[in-house]
């Protein structure tokens, strides 16, 4: 399994590391090379940490004292550092009595209008417009892809809306353009927004002579979320697009942001597809890390390096898990069964007994062998199942639109 961990740093948010190394918080430099707690004292207060962490509990005195006593360590004060670590499980003698943490007031959705910078022609895609598109959010300007019939741009139809939200954070993929052009030609119009701190595609591909990327910073599931929705209600507005409700789908770290767009959203979301989602419990990514285990959040250290109040209230605005009540849409989750065991497993678990207690109408497959970018593989077998589970989910909870017939459109074919 530690291979299997190893593995998956590279495969999982390379991109996250864009912040990584910027500032990191003094104390922690040892981590990124150890594989264990050297110091027992240290080791028993990272494991009591762990469920009230896990809870979303106000664990800030504890948690203080850890950093505290990393701090002492690494300036070569190893006794007053265990002395702060015994005063941290001493703040843990009865962590149930600990309050939980007061969850965040949402923003509502952020109002926008999009622009059209080019639109752009797939190869095998006559009947298919990928328009590239740019809009505000608060001060930032953003960019992303809208994917939608070429017939239907005169308004004669209004399509379902599907937001996609990629995962690392590079940009949208090139090479997935295809698999979404395939799924406007079943009916609907994709908003597939870039988002804040990324190039506006994987590839350098410029824009009226010009590399776009998305202003502001990556910020790892926070205001990426405002990103969406403004491209949504921006997309709302333009009269081939359903307005007021739309389905997600998303990948990796986009699907962690789907999921929260979802939650925000509320009943305006009516289905959401999750393949692979990062941090969805961000409390377990947090504490594995902590606990000197596979690092899946390599921005890490980085986010430690603010006050430990800051800290809980931003790993409570990111969790999807302690937000499960603010779903309404049925959700149709996908995990690769590659890497079994992992924080990405164990988050997920912690989502799905969410879901259950509120009898949440959801879909959970782990897919056989499959990796965490297995719907990348366009083709592979677990890419394919997927597929045909996906449009019968879609069918069912978000059909699409009927397409006004023209010599151009082609006939979408059903996965088989």
């Amino acid at each position: 399994m530690r291979h299997d961990l190893k593995a998956l740093l590279f495969v999982c948010l390379t991109a996250l590391a864009c912040l990584a190394g910027d500032s990191i918080r003094p104390g922690l430099e040892p981590l990124e090379t150890q594989y264990s707690i050297p110091d027992q004292t240290e080791e028993r207060l990272v494991s009591a940490l762990r469920e009230p962490l896990l809870e979303g509990r106000d664990v800030t005195a504890p948690l203080q004292r850890w950093f505290d006593g990393r701090l002492l360590d690494t300036q070569g004060q190893h006794d007053q550092a265990v002395r702060a670590w015994q005063d941290g499980l001493k703040a843990l003698d009865a962590p149930q009595t600990l309050p939980l943490l007061p969850r965040p007031d949402w923003r509502p959705i952020p109002d926008a209008t999009l622009r059209t910078l080019k639109t752009l022609k797939l190869k095998d895609y006559p009947d298919i417009d990928v328009d590239v598109v740019e809009w505000q959010v608060g001060k930032l300007r953003q960019y992303g892809v809208l994917i939608l019939p070429s017939a239907v741009r005169d308004g004669s139809v209004r399509l379902p809306v599907i937001l996609y939200t990629h995962g690392a954070a590079f940009g949208v993929p090139v090479g997935f353009l295809s698999w979404l052009a395939d799924l406007a030609r079943q009916g609907y119009v994709i908003a597939g927004p870039a988002m804040r701190g990324e190039p506006l595609f994987q590839r350098d591909i410029p824009i009226n002579g010009k590399l776009l990327a998305c202003e502001g910073d990556i910020e790892n599931l926070d205001g990426e979320v405002d990103d969406c929705l403004a491209m949504l209600s921006a997309t709302w507005k333009l009269p081939f697009a359903v307005p007021g409700q739309f389905a997600m789908i998303g990948h990796s770290f986009g699907a962690g942001v789907g999921l929260l767009a979802a939650a925000r959203a509320a009943d305006q979301c009516r289905a959401a597809v999750s393949y692979d989602a990062w941090l969805v419990s961000p409390q377990r990514y947090y504490w594995d890390r902590m606990a000197r285990r596979a690092n899946n959040w390599l921005s890490w250290a980085d986010f430690c390096n603010q006050p430990v109040p800051a800290q809980l209230a931003g790993l409570l605005t990111r969790s999807i898990v302690h937000h499960a009540d603010k779903l309404k849409a049925p959700l149709l989750l996908f995990i690769g069964g590659a890497y079994q065991g992992s924080v990405f497993h164990q988050s997920h678990d912690d989502l799905i007994e969410q879901l259950r207690r509120r009898n949440h109408p959801h879909q959970y497959h782990v897919m056989p062998n499959a990796g965490h970018n297995f719907v990348l593989y366009l083709g592979s077998k677990p890419a394919t199942d997927a597929l045909r589970l996906q449009t019968q989910f879609l069918a069912r909870h978000f059909p699409p639109a009927t397409l006004p017939k023209t010599n151009a459109t082609q006939t979408p074919s059903a996965p088989k």
